[in-house]
């Protein structure tokens, strides 16, 4: 699950298929922002998983690499 943005007090979450979850900020720990990769740890709680916001952020800089100069 990606977050896809934030809208007041809720996380707009991308899951599979292009479907989208509201997801209240108070339900999700760590430092919850646009692209950041949730892992559900309950029924309804979620964590920022850092590492893994971190691989897709670098395989997005590699692929974006050179699109812009």
């Amino acid at each position: 699950m990606i977050v896809d943005r934030i809208e007041g007090n809720q996380a707009v979450v991308e899951l599979s298929f292009g479907s989208y979850k509201n997801v209240p900020l108070s339900k999700i720990r760590g430092r919850v922002r646009d692209g950041a990769v949730l892992r559900q740890t309950g029924a309804d709680a979620y964590e920022v998983d850092e590492r893994a916001t971190a691989d897709a952020k670098a395989r997005i800089d590699e692929k974006t690499k050179g699109l812009f100069i």
